[in-house]
């Protein structure tokens, strides 16, 4: 903390130890309030001292002993400061009204606001054509044409796209066959399918700044040259502008506050605040996040009414310096996208080479020309996975609909499998770990603290019931009521209720209307007279006429240390007596105790008034001080707190399992971070702070790693270096508070430093930048703003931490599951390429045409492909850690080298058995194959072959392409089995017990029957013959492949085998 912060915290409160244990009154105050006690000064001024050595109890390094006993400092070198605040610039709010009025060269009436002259007209002529007028820019939206296109620059459709273009140059090359043709326009209409169906899942209508644009305000009020408040468009305030805002209100620009009549906003979208926040013409802070003497842009008025002086317009305010932030910050690749880029070079890369080597080996043969350069083209394409983008699209697709029935939307379809791969979470606290709604905790009565859920009805507790239900403006909304025959108030008893009022008001109503009906309870204690709460009194207090004993009483409620120097008695157990020393220690004690659980407590106090002074036509008046307002009987305490959303606790314990680490990242103060932190298992072992305790010695002389936890405030955050940050980061529970926007942007650049993949999770204006720049943003979709929704990839429709770990659990599962599928898809291409080889060395006619290569990748495979993102997990992928994305890959080389040279191998031999064979039928031996296709089994060739004319040459070869094509596909249903499992057994796949999210894959089964079903009619069914170039089969040409099929998954059971029982082949044969 800074002596500025110091300072400013010290203008709240003044301290003094009074001679007695009778409260003394503060000197010449109309009021007649009374200083704090003690006690309670003595515990703010711990926590000051506690916050002002954070940031070296946390970063200092620590002492060094040397021998026994002995200690001494070691003195790392000071490094200057990383970052600087992008709000450090606004310091409007530490001058004096005289010295603001004088930099924005406005006229104001320091004893009179009201009559405050303002600007000019020419004055507001000239500002508004200097600054511009008093809203956000608009971002320059991308059109949809473009968006479109840039579906085809990603590097897996520019590989296709350039394949087809290989293609058409091949054919214009060799126009005897139209198999290149053919190849050309499917990858082209692949690339263009693929492209439609990849925008219209990421389509989205809004943009960032429309979200934004909602919460501006649209009319104020404004006093110009003298005049007086005239209503303009909030557009046209300039800098020196005199408003006047009222309760409901927006805030129109940043503003100074002039006069506060009990004025306050609600931050929560800023700052994470649940509650409304108090604002005033004093500066209370250095930060102009912190203090009250500012007002934001788009803040919503919740109470009150205040005139402000405008310092900030449009894109200079704090929420257009947020706007900038998220819409300068740029959109990092997802690692999925970054994992398909590098398996695309690689593929590009050997499918070049070797379309290189062959073509120098064509020349080096003496092969014509043409015919070479068109087959070097054709191993180039033959390498190219057509159908690997289809089936990765439409894989995440599916996901994708699952995870959205799971309240999980996915916005980008490549961000499915970042919330596998993440292993840092940046939680937001309120409205994402918390229910954003306060809530009843504790009560203090007796000297004794209760909890909200056990408590005993005693004269004191129906005390505390009388006063928080009477001296409260909170009132439950009558359209949100159910009419059950008793009375609609009385019916509105649960959450489902809604209440208009503040959240301290509301949760008190809420909690003990439980007890006792409110409607009917204030019927009988008709209210009289009335002082809001505010920022300077810190209480608030009504009077009610008691109708059953004709009496008035006087109630008062808030700040415990306000509320206690006003009291000098006390209800204990029924009975008044003094409130002593000894008394005031014990509810000293108690509020320390609440308050280091980051509870907010409220004071209770009471006192019947005299009935021979006091009755029902009183007139009451504060201004006049014509009733008392000490000498109040105490009465208990009552602690709020926003509670922990149900599920959560048990959600981050999973994500630890998974070796995911949660941070909290929050607005609101260190006590309650820190409280929260604990309740929902971010924070499970001790602080410094809580280790300094325990041992009852000063924080500064704890070893800081000797803390497995660490709260930092964002005081300390625009100080620390990079080492300071890794040291931070090293921890596993972290706890960040009192952040603004540019820290939790921070924050989040350098755990990706690290190499982390991090999510964030957030629902305010002040989450967005980091939602943006984030590998994974997840906002709420009920509570969270319309800029957060629009600055994530993910919205969790139920605003349910939870659904977070479905959605891990998903990523983890697609991840795996991508890997299995690309392992199928690549398999074939070996057996694709072999017969370009074979044609292009040794001559032999081409043992599988162009068009029968596109049947198989975009054909035979897609469905099987595909089913692979029904598969379940192998094993409980939520206790494994997250995956290395320098080390865990998408494509591996054992990956590689187990798909191309094992599964493609196989395959290739089971096709050319077939082929061979139907040669063979027709009495051509293998020998006699080889050096013939330059001459021979074309269709611009006269020549006859073993007697053989040249039509039925072109039989023969198409036959016996037929019998590869159907050799291929059928051993890959083997592969298809094989690739089901990576380490389980493939028949405890199949026959093993399933649990409900082990369900046997259906659709695995029906794409096995898809398959046979397509080659059976591409191969049997007249006309489709003659598209595709294939001729039917004897019945048992179509059993030679079994046996591959069969081996295949012996031998890959061996395998498994293997790794399940051996930590050597675990390591080398996994995939």
């Amino acid at each position: 903390m800074s002596s500025d912060e110091a300072a400013c915290e010290l203008e709240e409160i003044t301290v003094s130890v009074p001679t007695s244990p009778t409260l003394q009154p503060k000197e010449n105050h109309p009021q007649g309030s009374y200083d704090v006690p003690i006690a309670f000064a003595e515990a703010k001024e711990r926590e000051r001292e506690r916050l002002s050595q954070r940031v070296k109890r946390i970063l200092t390094p620590k002492k060094a002993k040397k021998g026994k006993g002995a200690v001494t400092t070691t003195t790392a070198p000071v490094a200057e400061p990383v970052h600087t605040s992008k709000f450090a610039h606004i310091r409007e709010h530490e001058l004096s009204l005289l010295e603001l009025a004088d930099r924005l060269e406005t006229s104001i009436d320091l004893t009179n606001v009201e009559k405050s002259r303002g600007l000019t007209r020419a004055q507001v002529a000239e500002r508004l054509l200097r600054d511009g007028p008093n809203m956000l820019t608009p971002v320059k939206t991308t059109p949809s044409w473009v968006r479109f296109l840039k579906e085809f620059t990603g590097f897996f459709p520019l590989l296709l796209e350039i394949g087809g273009l290989l293609c058409f140059i091949a054919y214009g090359l060799d126009t005897s066959t139209n198999d290149n043709l053919y190849l050309g326009i499917i990858l082209w209409l692949v690339v263009i399918v693929t492209a439609i169906f990849a925008f219209m899942q990421e389509s989205k209508s809004a943009s960032i700044m429309e979200g934004f644009a909602k919460m501006t305000p649209q009319m104020c009020l404004v006093l110009r040259d003298g005049a007086e408040l005239s209503e303009i468009p909030a557009a046209d305030l300039v800098a020196g502008d005199i408003v006047y805002v009222r309760p409901g209100d927006k805030v129109p620009a940043d503003i100074r506050i002039l006069q506060s009549q009990h004025f306050r906003v609600d931050n929560s979208s800023l700052t994470g605040e649940v509650e409304p926040q108090s604002r005033s013409v004093e500066c209370t802070d250095a930060n102009p996040l912190e203090t009250h003497n500012l007002a934001f842009y788009s803040s919503l008025a919740s109470d009150g009414s205040a005139h402000g002086v405008v310092i900030l317009t449009g894109d200079r305010t704090v929420i257009g310096l947020i706007a900038g932030m998220t819409t300068s910050t740029k959109t990092e690749l997802t690692p999925l996208q970054k994992e398909i880029n590098r398996f695309i070079k690689i593929v590009s890369a050997v499918a070049i080479s070797l379309g290189i080597i062959f073509l120098v080996v064509g020349f080096a043969v003496k092969v014509y020309w043409i015919t070479n350069i068109v087959f070097a083209i054709g191993i180039i394409v033959a390498n190219v996975p057509e159908g690997l983008l289809p089936t990765v699209t439409v894989a995440l697709s599916v996901t994708a609909k699952a995870l959205a029935r799971q309240n999980v939307l996915v916005k980008n379809l490549a961000s499915v499998e970042t919330l596998g791969s993440c292993s840092t979470i940046c939680s937001d606290k309120t409205g994402t770990l918390t229910q954003n709604k306060m809530t009843v905790s504790h009560l203090v009565y007796d000297a004794k603290i209760n909890t909200a859920a056990q408590y005993e009805e005693s004269p004191s507790f129906k005390m505390l019931h009388n006063i928080s239900t009477l001296c409260n403006r909170a009132v439950f909304d009558s359209g949100s009521m159910v009419d059950d025959g008793k009375g609609k108030e009385a019916s509105a008893v649960g959450a489902e209720a809604r209440i208009i009022g503040d959240a301290s008001e509301s949760a008190l109503l809420r909690f003990f209307h439980g007890v006792l009906d409110s409607a009917e309870h204030r019927l009988n204690f008709p209210k009289l007279y009335e002082v809001p709460f505010n920022s300077t009194n810190k209480w608030q207090l009504s009077i009610h006429h008691v109708l059953e004993t004709d009496e008035c009483i006087l109630m008062m409620k808030g700040a415990p240390e306000r509320i206690m120097a006003r009291c000098n008695r006390v209800l204990n157990e029924g009975e008044v007596r003094d409130f002593d020393r000894e008394m005031q220690a014990q509810y000293e004690s108690c509020y320390e105790t609440i308050a280091a659980r980051g509870e907010r407590a409220l004071g209770f106090a009471y006192t019947f008034l005299p009935k021979d002074v006091f009755t029902a036509s009183f007139e009451f008046d504060i201004d006049q001080s014509n009733f008392p307002l000490v000498d109040l009987v105490f009465s208990g305490l009552v602690s709020l707190i926003d509670p922990p959303r149900a599920g959560v606790p048990e959600s981050i314990n999973q994500c630890r399992e998974a070796g995911i680490r949660v941070i909290m990242v929050t607005g609101d103060h260190p006590l309650t971070a820190k409280a929260i932190a604990k309740q929902v298992n971010i924070i499970l072992d001790e602080t410094v702070e809580d280790i300094a305790l325990r041992e009852g010695v000063p924080v500064s002389s704890i070893d800081p790693a000797s803390a497995l936890a660490v709260v930092i405030p964002g005081s300390a955050i625009d100080a620390m270096t990079t080492d300071e940050w890794d040291m931070v980061l090293a921890k596993r529970q972290i706890v960040f508070a009192r952040t603004s926007p540019d820290q939790k942007l921070l924050i989040v650049e350098n755990c990706q430093k690290r190499g982390e993949i991090v999510a964030v999770t957030g629902d305010g204006v002040n989450d967005s930048p980091a939602l943006k720049k984030a590998d994974l943003g997840c906002a709420m979709g009920i509570s969270g703003s319309d800029v957060s929704r629009d600055a994530a990839a993910v919205i969790l429709l139920d605003d349910n931490f939870t659904s977070i770990i479905t959605g891990i659990r998903q990523g983890r599962i697609i991840f795996d599951n991508l890997k299995k599928s690309i392992c199928y898809t690549l398999s074939s291409n070996s057996a694709e390429l072999v017969p370009f080889i074979a044609f292009m060395v040794l001559q032999m006619p081409l043992a599988l045409s162009a068009v029968l290569i596109l049947c198989i990748d975009l054909g035979t495979d897609m469905v099987p492909a595909i089913s692979f993102a029904y598969e379940a997990p192998e094993s409980n992928i939520m206790r494994r850690p997250p995956r290395n994305p320098k080390r865990d890959r998408l494509v591996t080389l054992r990956l590689a080298v187990y798909s191309y040279l094992w599964l493609g191998t196989v395959q290739a031999i089971a096709g050319f058995l077939n082929y061979f064979l139907v040669l063979g039928s027709y009495g051509i031996h293998p020998a006699n194959a080889i050096f013939t296709s330059l001459t021979f089994f074309r269709l611009d060739t006269n020549e006859t072959f073993l007697g053989y004319s040249p039509e039925t040459q072109l039989h023969i070869l198409r036959k016996a392409q037929t019998a590869f094509f159907v050799g291929v596909v059928l051993t890959r249903i083997g592969v298809l089995l094989t690739c089901k499992t990576r380490r389980l057994s493939l028949f405890v796949s199949l026959f093993g017990g399933r649990t409900k999210q082990q369900k046997h894959n259906i659709v695995m089964y029906l794409a096995i029957l898809a398959e046979l079903a397509i080659v059976i009619i591409l191969v049997n069914v007249p006309g489709v013959q003659d598209v595709f170039g294939t001729v039917s089969l004897d019945w048992h040409f179509w059993f030679v492949p079994l046996p591959f099929f069969v081996f295949l998954i012996a031998a890959d059971e061996i395998r498994k085998y293997a790794m399940r029982h051996s930590a050597w082949a675990a390591a080398h044969l996994y995939y």
